[in-house]
């Protein structure tokens, strides 16, 4: 979600600040580029623990399967 609200910041700003400095439109840029790497490791990450090694706190606990 905040993904979203930062991509849509990005996206006004240079709708609306087209004639701002480059130094400044860079730095626009470069955050939200590092906001997007930021999400991509987080959902690797999730991705990795909960997926792929099935959640090692929860392997003991038991389920019952009704």
């Amino acid at each position: 979600m905040l993904y979203g609200i930062t991509t849509l910041q990005t996206y006004v700003y240079y709708m609306h600040y087209s004639e701002d400095a480059s130094i400044t439109k860079s730095i626009v840029a470069a955050i939200w580029i590092f906001d997007t790497l930021h999400v991509s490791f987080m959902c690797h990450m999730l991705y990795y623990y909960l997926v792929n090694l099935r959640c090692p706190l929860l392997a003991s606990v038991e389920l019952n399967h009704c």
